[in-house]
């Protein structure tokens, strides 16, 4: 993979695109994550389907390190609220049986399904639990926060919840995004996505580090620069590294499908 490059060629890699637990613990004094882990949007999406009062959740999870990695936060948020889930299901990363996984979810009762999986999978899971005749209050992770993802759902999108790693593109009261929305507004764009997002982000985030790694940054300067930054603004949002924590940010926050197809907070 990449990480033994990194260490080899003594190379920063700033914010990669995934709350994979592997890349925030054990740090790894080459990665800088500008993102919260995939475990920590699995806690709070436990966290708030108990909140509402639903307690009779399935887990459904892919049979992969993506899976494996993001069960863990939602075991944790399930321990945190003392109940266990209905349900914890694998299934294959290519064929799996919903048919028989839906079948599965009716007999449990659960009101809701938290489906740990990539945005193809789980459209086609969520169709096969609404033809089992499921009303299931269905939560997925950020990795499905894309346009794509509510497509494919089709006539099943509207409901679904999606956990977001950067508060709601909208949100023009939050400097960062008010930021991002006018500079996207000026190239004749007139709406930003949570990926655009994302990725706006990471580049203030670079930006910052390489204007404090010196006239001539070396790889070493920058990833020195970038362990320094403790409690600096993105605008509305603090990163945070150090030499021990190179996670950065810890936002997490749920958003729902509305009727038109767009992500609501």
């Amino acid at each position: 993979g990449l990480l033994p490059l990194l260490a080899e060629h003594h190379v920063p890699l700033v914010a990669p695109s995934t709350g994979a637990m592997a890349l925030h613990e054990p740090v790894n004094p080459w990665v800088f994550n500008v993102r919260a882990p995939y475990q920590r949007e699995a806690i709070k999406a436990v966290g708030h389907l108990v909140s509402i009062g639903v307690n009779r959740i399935a887990v459904l999870q892919t049979d992969d390190s993506f899976g494996a990695d993001s069960v863990i936060g939602a075991e944790k948020g399930f321990a945190a609220a003392n109940i266990r889930p209905v349900l914890l299901q694998k299934f294959p990363r290519d064929k799996a049986d919903f048919a028989a996984l839906a079948a599965q979810v009716m007999r449990s009762e659960a009101q809701a399904v938290l489906f740990i999986g990539s945005s193809g999978t789980v459209a086609s899971g969520v169709k096969a639990l609404r033809a089992a005749g499921s009303s299931a209050q269905v939560v997925t992770l950020s990795n499905n926060a894309s346009e794509g993802f509510i497509k494919l759902l089709g006539e099943h999108a509207h409901g679904v919840i999606v956990t977001q790693v950067f508060p709601n593109e909208r949100a023009v009261n939050i400097r960062l995004i008010k930021e991002a929305l006018e500079l996207a507004k000026a190239k004749g764009l007139n709406s930003i996505s949570p990926a655009m997002m994302e990725g706006f982000a990471a580049a203030k985030v670079l930006v910052e580090g390489l204007r404090r790694a010196g006239s001539k940054p070396t790889p070493a300067s920058l990833r020195d620069a970038l362990e320094g930054m403790n409690k600096y603004d993105l605008g509305g949002l603090e990163v945070n590294y150090s030499p021990t924590d190179h996670t950065g940010l810890e936002f997490a926050d749920l958003s729902i499908i509305g009727s038109d197809g767009k992500f609501r907070r």
